[in-house]
């Protein structure tokens, strides 16, 4: 495969910029754009990429031998219609990672909740294997993957486009199932049936680990090889404790995680358990991913002013939002404010009052408008649908515009704060202006 010239439209993404490096790893060429410049996008270009901002039917360089696009691309893309007028075949981002599986032992993480992360521990628990994730990673050079030593490859298994029916993996993870893409599935029976035919599709000398979650138990009747269950279920692998795994047979193995809350160390479970399938110690395994305290905008502290703390988390929908609180309760004496962006649309419509639910458990919430990313608006859906569900909290505030945040939220804080700024959106970028507008720096 070497020598294989590719371009990514939308190279700027988590996922995206993460295959490019594999490529570039793989000996091709890579060039990419996105509509808007970002970390991502630079350290792909630092690595080797030839990459630009903006999209332009221009931006394809000549010999290119595919164009690969992500989900978030429209079909009317400049770049695209001008691979096709010039005979270049256009793809899919999962053709991409699948080409990359070539030649590699596949593991892959599914699940609506926790893949990034589990993936990221799976391969430290391997001893570093070749990992591809969607979110940034400490060892990824910016990015969210990097070749390891090993047979390995360890993918985050993506359920929002159905594309992760074109893997074939020797073995999976799956996590939970819920209705998370309400673009995509209509009802959470569509989401149990794509999962169902994912693990379905596993090989009989293969296995499937599976997390605590009800859903996801029942689609493992699907597997055809062994089901390993993670959590409190009769003949389960392991039970999950505070500090340790307690497996079938008697053994405890320390589990004391940099990376807060429960959800993690049912993720960090559930990564032991199959690298010990692929014949590394559950000790060994569990130690090494100990120290990781996640990856990009999972809980990631972005600085402390004026006695106030700033974390940022991918937190989008209100099962990850309750689970980002009760980290943040977990590990936090003060008060915990929470400033949600609501992400697209579709999801904001029809989980508002499972949003509101959820962040009252914070002692004060600012919510921003929806986030649309590739979604058109839809009337009257907007933040403040979730901020009329929100119940019990000392204040609820309603800022339709994130860059009014900092002037509305100061006001409330005091030292001994922990703000959670909270999205899949740009709200990232919140944080460190928070911190500038109550006098301090982040890091």
């Amino acid at each position: 495969m070497r020598g294989r010239s590719i371009h990514l439209v939308g190279a700027g993404g988590a996922g995206m910029s993460a295959l490019g490096l594999l490529a570039l790893r793989s000996g091709w060429s890579v060039s990419g754009t996105d509509r808007e410049d970002g970390p991502a996008l630079t350290a792909l270009g630092a690595a080797g990429a030839t990459v630009r901002v903006g999209h332009d039917a221009t931006a394809i360089p000549a010999g290119v031998d595919v164009v690969f696009v992500s989900s978030a691309i429209a079909d009317d893309n400049p770049e695209i219609a001008a691979a096709r007028a010039r005979g270049v075949p256009v793809r899919h981002r999962s053709d991409l990672l699948a080409l990359l599986m070539e030649g590699h032992r596949g593991l892959a993480v599914a699940g609506a909740h926790g893949k990034s992360t589990t993936t990221a521990m799976l391969a430290l628990a391997l001893g570093g294997a070749t990992v591809c994730v969607g979110a940034q990673i400490p060892w990824g050079q910016g990015t969210g993957a990097a070749w390891g030593p090993g047979p390995w490859f360890c993918a985050e298994a993506d359920e929002s486009d159905r594309s992760l029916l074109g893997l074939r993996p020797e073995a999976a993870i799956l996590l939970n199932v819920d209705h998370d893409h309400h673009a995509t599935y209509a009802a959470v029976d569509e989401v149990e049936d794509v999962f169902r035919r994912f693990v379905a599709a596993l090989p009989g000398d293969g296995v499937l680990v599976v997390g605590p979650d009800a859903r996801a138990r029942s689609v493992a009747h699907a597997a055809p090889c062994e089901v390993r269950l993670v959590g409190d279920a009769e003949g389960a692998w392991a039970r999950v404790t505070d500090e340790a795994l307690v497996l079938a047979d008697a053994r405890t193995v320390p589990l004391r995680l940099a990376a807060p809350g429960a959800h993690n160390r049912t993720n960090a479970a559930c990564a032991v358990a199959l690298a010990d399938w692929c014949g590394v110690d559950p000790a060994e395994a569990a130690a090494r991913i100990v120290p990781f305290a996640g990856v990009g905008r999972r809980f990631e502290h972005k600085g402390t002013a004026a006695g106030v703390q700033v974390v940022d988390d991918y937190a989008h929908h209100p099962v990850e939002v309750a689970a980002t609180l009760r980290a943040a309760r977990d590990q936090h004496p003060g008060r915990v404010i929470a400033v949600f962006q609501p992400h697209l649309y579709s999801r904001t419509r029809a989980l508002a009052n499972a949003f509101g639910k959820a962040l009252s458990a914070a002692d004060v919430v600012v919510v921003t408008d929806v986030y649309g990313a590739r979604e058109d608006p839809e009337p009257g859906v907007n933040g403040a649908l979730v901020t009329r569900a929100v119940r019990g909290p000392h204040a609820v505030l309603d800022v339709p515009h994130l860059h009014d945040v900092p002037a509305a939220l100061i006001p409330e804080l005091r030292a001994g704060d922990l703000v959670l700024t909270m999205g899949a959106g740009d709200i990232t970028a919140l944080g460190p202006r928070l911190l500038e507008a109550l006098g301090g720096t982040g890091g």
